[in-house]
């Protein structure tokens, strides 16, 4: 018995050197090569951008989620109108949430690589800049431009009942403008244990993700793109 106790500990101990374990510059670049070409499949599916913004971005995705050594989540982001407007294809390991993830409309491609405490984001293959997990937000330049502080997401189960504490919306403050409200993404992680029903405090699914305070600048706009995208996408499901 003392055996089996020692030599699952040891097994254990081995997964999970190996999940944290940091990858190589190709591998991460192989791994970002096959998350892009499982989005880009999936565009077919998707119906034309046409002029809507990240206002018309809702809280509703569909997915389908797989967990190992490594959590993968993939699936479609739907607009206010219920069409599918957006692909994602997402990879983390470890007991952190590092790992990267890709998302595709028909007119954009957005790239999110989760590192530590920090978020580094590119548009169109283009360096957009990074958000910290204090949600401090950094330019291409590694200046800082401003804040979007998500809420702590904690939760108590009583039952066939959650609540969620926390705020269920918070601000976006670039250039010292306030420029939108972002609200929190639903928790999609408890549609697999049965509870979302019975949740409270909690944002409805289907609702806009993000609403305009101020007129923002062209550049201000890719990142009220990226963070409306990264609210439901990240956000929207917990994979640990």
């Amino acid at each position: 018995m003392i055996g089996f106790v020692v030599g699952m500990f040891f097994l254990i101990r081995w997964f999970a050197r190996k999940a944290n374990k940091e990858k190589s510059p190709q591998q991460t670049q192989n791994e970002k090569q096959q998350l892009l070409a499982r989005v880009d499949y999936m565009k077919k599916s998707l119906v034309p951008w046409g002029d809507r913004s990240f206002t018309d971005i809702s809280s509703w995705m569909t997915y389908q989620f797989s967990k190992g050594m490594t959590r993968r989540l993939v699936g479609t982001v739907y607009a206010t109108d219920q069409k599918p407007i957006m692909a994602f294809s997402r990879i983390e390991r470890g007991f952190r949430s590092d790992g990267q993830f890709y998302v595709g409309s028909t007119i954009f491609n957005l790239g999110y690589e989760v590192k530590e405490d920090t978020i580094y984001i590119t548009l169109n293959n283009q360096y957009l800049g990074s958000i910290t997990n204090s949600g401090g937000l950094f330019n291409s330049q590694g200046n800082y431009i401003g804040n979007a502080v998500h809420p702590t997401k904690i939760s108590i189960n009583s039952g066939n009942f959650r609540y969620r504490f926390g705020d269920s919306s918070y601000e976006v403050i670039i250039n010292d403008k306030k420029l939108a409200t972002v609200y929190v993404a639903p928790n999609y992680a408890d549609f697999e244990e049965g509870l979302f029903k019975n949740n409270f405090n909690e944002n409805a699914i289907g609702q806009p993700i993000m609403s305009l305070l101020n007129t923002p600048s062209p550049e201000e706009e890719k990142w009220l793109l990226a963070i409306a995208v990264l609210e439901i996408v990240h956000h929207g499901h917990w994979m640990i």
